[in-house]
């Protein structure tokens, strides 16, 4: 007959070509992803502390506070205290919406930045526009803030987003934990 006859060795040498191949490949990701992952990290701080300026611009640096509960202590250029800047979370309809504030040392809120954010696209989203997050720019409210549907933001209340109750109750609710991290800093002081 005409049989195919495979000589191991035909067969053995590829798959010691293909194996090693894999191997180098599998190296080089994971040096990439080690060197990278620095990268991220390092883009992860410079963007939390552009995103700390943002929200507590009157601070010149920042300073970990104290507590187990991550904030920051904004500092003008002569020490003197300016500020803190709270990084809570809350969940929101599409997850964790994870939110940080910044509150001067008279009790304002001097800024809210969504840091992440996985809402409804050109709904819950718009929780990232300034026209949102600018409604909480105003003195800490006794007990927080609450959500109304319609009306005028200001004296504690904030205006939910059209279509994006949920969301707006979640940013909410994470300045809210800013609010009461806030109030135990400054009862304990």
């Amino acid at each position: 007959g005409n049989e195919v006859k495979f000589k191991p060795k035909e067969i053995a040498v590829p798959a010691l070509i293909l194996c090693a191949i894999c191997l180098v490949i599998t190296g080089a990701l994971s040096v990439t992803n080690f060197i990278t992952k620095d990268t991220i990290e390092a883009l992860n701080l410079q963007t939390e502390k552009e995103a700390r300026t943002v929200v507590l611009p009157d601070a010149a640096n920042f300073e970990a506070g104290d507590s187990e509960e991550s904030y920051y202590i904004g500092k003008a250029e002569d020490g003197s205290a300016k500020g803190y800047v709270f990084t809570t979370t809350a969940k929101g309809y599409g997850g964790t919406i994870q939110v940080m504030t910044g509150v001067n040392t008279e009790g304002e809120i001097t800024g809210v930045t969504i840091l992440s954010l996985d809402e409804t696209p050109g709904l819950g989203m718009n929780a990232q526009n300034t026209s949102f997050t600018d409604m909480y720019k105003q003195t800490v409210p006794e007990g927080g803030f609450n959500v109304i549907k319609s009306g005028t933001a200001g004296d504690g209340n904030i205006v939910a987003l059209t279509g994006a109750t949920i969301t707006s109750q979640a940013v909410t609710d994470a300045v809210n934990s800013a609010v009461e991290k806030y109030d135990e800093i400054k009862g304990g002081a």
